[in-house]
């Protein structure tokens, strides 16, 4: 038998194969958020990036999962890094977040491969909304 990870707070063993996310959130109290919905999901956290090289190497080791995507982070281009994302890893579910968002740049950023988008400041009931469209 492999390595099993407990869960103080619950006092349950944790599923192998449960949902994990990576963070790539630059604000604290969005960051704060999505980690209460992915602790009520029991998804597990691995990490948060705020720079595009260390969010690329994240998501190539962990190869499955979720990337929340802060499209307002220096050096992230979303036009361009969905699709190279999707393209080498379609095992990553991306949900984009954004301060600004057009009607054009919502269904640009969907045409692009990500399965959600949330507006800053992030809402508790909006991660989970968009959480409850993951595979």
């Amino acid at each position: 038998m492999g390595v099993q990870e407990f869960d103080f707070n619950s006092g349950k063993v944790l599923d192998p194969k449960r949902k994990q996310a990576i963070l790539a959130i630059e604000n604290d109290a969005d960051v704060d958020v999505i980690k209460e919905v992915m602790r009520q999901r029991s998804y597990k956290d691995l990490g948060r990036e705020t720079e595009l090289r260390a969010v690329l190497e994240a998501v190539r080791k962990h190869k499955v999962g979720v990337l929340f995507l802060d499209a307002d982070l220096a050096g992230i281009n979303v036009r361009e890094l969905l699709p190279s994302i999707k393209k080498a890893f379609f095992d990553f579910n991306i949900i984009v977040t954004s301060s600004t968002v057009t009607k054009e740049s919502l269904g640009e950023t969907l045409r692009l491969g990500a399965i959600g988008f949330l507006v800053k400041p992030l809402q508790e009931d909006a991660v989970k909304k968009v959480m409850a469209k993951l595979k």
